[in-house]
């Protein structure tokens, strides 16, 4: 590859800076592929979940710290009430759901604090992802979590095949929950979604 070429001395910033994009891209075209994949099961016959308790607070901020090297113009800030309720969840597709929710408000906002908040309800939780963007148009709301829908504002075009909320809204609905779009045009997107507490998801199952 041109990084390793024999006849050429590169400055260490510069192999560093292409390598943090080479891997950029990588993780965005797994993700793209991994998307891909899932739509297909979901047509296939829905999501199948491997349900644990999930402790929600270290969970996101596991999961930010690994959008933290992704844009130098942003911070990202976990705000969850302390005794937040334990839920019944599976790790991995929560993750995925955090993951594209993230990846949106990264691609969507130009640069400042991407903020998730959480609520405890009686019967549910609530967490909500908040960018400081152009925020969505109302015209997009009703579609937006739509397979394959992509946004008319040019101010929100951006790479991907429009499957991550597709996904997302999937995989808070087999969980039982349900996700929206809080409509704030110019004040940036905030996206929330609920998962039962508990007890009513084990009354479920």
């Amino acid at each position: 590859g041109t990084l390793r070429r024999d006849d050429v001395s590169w400055d260490p910033e510069i192999v560093r800076d292409s390598l943090e994009v080479i891997e950029e891209e990588a993780d965005r075209l797994t993700g793209l592929i991994e998307n891909l994949l899932d739509a297909s099961r979901l047509q296939a016959g829905g999501i199948k979940l491997n349900l644990s308790d999930l402790i929600i607070e270290p969970f996101l901020k596991r999961v930010s710290e690994k959008f933290k090297t992704q844009s130098s113009n942003h911070s990202i800030v976990v705000n969850i009430p302390r005794d937040f309720p334990v839920v019944l969840a599976d790790e991995e597709r929560m993750e995925q759901v955090m993951s594209n929710l993230l990846s949106n408000a990264i691609k969507y906002s130009p640069e400042g604090e991407i903020r998730i908040n959480g609520q405890a309800r009686p019967e549910q939780i609530i967490i909500c992802v908040q960018d400081e963007g152009p925020g969505i148009a109302p015209g997009d709301i009703p579609h937006i979590f739509d397979r394959f829908y992509r946004a008319e504002d040019s101010s929100r075009i951006t790479k991907g095949a429009g499957l991550g909320l597709y996904l997302t809204k999937a995989i808070i609905e087999a969980h039982g929950g349900r996700i929206w779009v809080d409509p704030k045009p110019g004040d940036g997107a905030r996206i929330c979604f609920s998962l039962p507490r508990v007890r009513q998801l084990e009354s479920v199952n």
